[in-house]
C-alpha cells in the first residue's frame, strides 16, 4: 500500500492540473483507484469530478479532495524523502492521501464517498456539481493541508465585492474644480476599513471582519483626473456574522457616503457569498479524528481555525453536513514555489484518515 500510495502522488504531481485543466489528472487517477487500489464503482460527473464509493451500510462519509492547483508548474523530485512539486501541499498530497484511505475501508460498516473534485482554486463547480447530484452525506472530511496532528474545524466565510465610481473627471492642473473617481472611491474604502475595525476581535483573526483591497483600476492619462474608478474587495465573514448580514451593511454604508451631488455616484456589486463555518468540537467526527490522531501518532491534537475559505464551507452551509478539514502539509508551503511535502507526512495521514473513519463508525452507531 504505502509504495502504491507513494507512486500515486508522485505521479499526480507530474500532471499539471491548473484550476479548469484537471482532465489528465482525472485519468491518471480513475485508472490508478481501478488497478491499484481496487475501486470498482467509479464515475465521471458533468463537472469532472472522479467519484467512488466504497462500503455499505446506512451512514455515509465524504472524503473530499480537489485535484486542481494554482497556476505555475513546477519541477517534480524527491530528495531525502521529501517530494516536490506543484500542488504537494494544496492539494494533492491530502487529495491522494484519501484515495489510498478509502480503498482500506471496503469492510467498513458506513459507505464511503470519494470525491476527486474540480476548480476548488476557482469557482467551485466541482462542490457545487457534487452538491447538485443529490448525494447525502452525514458526515464530511475535506483534504487541505495543516498536519497530521491538526484538525481544521473552522473557517470564515467569504464575500467579493465590486466598487465602481463615476465622476466628470476634469483637468489635473485644478483638482479643486473637479471630482477624481479614484480619490473619491478610496475614500469610501477608507470608510468601509473602518467598518471592518468594528468588527474586528483583539488577536484573533478568525473571529475578526476583514476587507482586503486586491484589485484597483482608474486613470487613462497622466494630467486627467480619472472619470471612473473599479475596486475589487476581498471580504471574509467570521463566524458569528453572515454575508447577507454584511452585505446590507456595505450597501448602507455606500449609501450613506454618496454625495450629494450628481456628479459622483458609486455603486456595489456582490459575487454569491460563501457563509462561515466552525465545527462542534464535541461531534463524533471531531472526537474520531482526536482518537486517531492519538492512537496512529501519540501526538496531541491541534484543533485549528482557519481564516481562509474553503469547499467545506460550501457543503456545510447548503447541507448543514458535519465536517471537518485534514491533511499532510505545511500550510505556510501553499501557492508558493517551495511546495513539498514529507512522504513519511503523507503516508502517516493515510493511517490517520483510516482509523478516523474506524472511530466514526464506532462514535456514531
Amino acid at each position: 500500500m504505502a509504495d502504491k500510495a507513494s507512486d500515486l502522488l508522485v505521479d499526480a504531481l507530474r500532471v499539471y492540473s491548473p484550476t479548469a485543466r484537471e482532465g489528465r489528472l482525472a485519468s491518471l487517477i480513475k485508472r490508478r483507484m481501478e488497478v491499484d487500489f481496487g475501486y470498482e464503482d467509479i464515475e465521471t460527473d458533468e463537472a469532472g469530478n472522479v467519484i467512488a464509493e466504497v462500503g455499505r451500510g446506512s451512514r455515509t462519509v465524504l472524503l473530499c479532495g480537489h485535484m486542481d492547483t494554482v497556476p505555475g508548474n513546477l519541477p517534480v523530485s524527491v530528495k531525502d524523502g521529501r517530494v516536490f512539486g506543484r500542488g504537494a501541499v494544496d492539494a494533492k498530497s491530502p487529495l491522494c492521501a484519501m484515495v489510498a484511505a478509502g480503498s482500506a475501508l471496503r469492510d467498513t460498516g458506513m459507505r464511503v464517498v470519494v470525491a476527486c473534485v474540480t476548480r476548488e482554486e476557482g469557482d467551485g463547480l466541482g462542490i457545487q456539481s457534487l452538491i447538485k447530484g443529490g448525494r447525502k452525506f452525514d458526515f464530511a472530511i475535506f483534504g487541505e493541508p495543516g498536519g497530521n496532528d491538526r484538525i481544521t474545524v473552522g473557517y470564515r466565510g467569504r464575500l467579493g465585492v465590486t466598487l465602481t465610481t463615476r465622476t466628470e473627471g476634469g483637468h489635473a492642473a485644478s483638482p479643486w474644480a473637479h471630482e477624481s473617481a479614484v480619490e473619491a472611491s478610496l475614500s469610501l474604502l477608507e470608510r468601509l476599513k473602518r467598518y471592518e475595525r468594528e468588527h474586528m476581535v483583539a488577536d484573533d483573526h478568525f473571529r475578526s471582519l476583514s476587507i482586503c483591497l486586491t484589485v484597483i483600476r482608474g486613470g487613462v492619462y497622466h494630467n486627467v483626473l480619472p472619470n471612473h474608478a473599479r475596486l475589487t474587495l476581498d471580504v471574509r465573514v467570521p463566524v458569528g456574522m453572515n454575508c447577507g448580514r454584511v452585505e446590507s451593511e456595505i450597501r448602507s454604508i455606500v449609501s450613506r457616503h454618496t454625495p450629494k451631488e450628481a456628479s459622483t455616484k458609486f455603486e456595489v456589486e456582490f459575487e454569491e457569498g460563501t457563509e462561515p463555518y466552525e465545527a462542534d468540537r464535541t461531534s463524533p467526527l471531531v472526537r474520531a479524528f482526536r482518537r486517531a490522531i492519538i492512537l496512529t501518532s501519540r501526538q496531541r491534537p491541534v484543533m485549528v481555525r482557519k481564516t481562509g475559505t474553503g469547499d467545506m464551507n460550501t457543503l456545510a452551509s447548503l447541507r448543514g453536513t458535519p465536517c471537518v478539514t485534514y491533511g499532510p502539509g505545511e500550510a505556510s508551503l501553499s501557492h508558493t514555489r517551495h511546495e513539498s511535502v514529507e512522504l513519511s507526512d503523507y503516508l502517516k495521514s493515510i493511517s490517520v484518515i483510516t482509523e478516523a473513519l474506524r472511530q466514526l463508525e464506532r462514535l456514531a452507531a
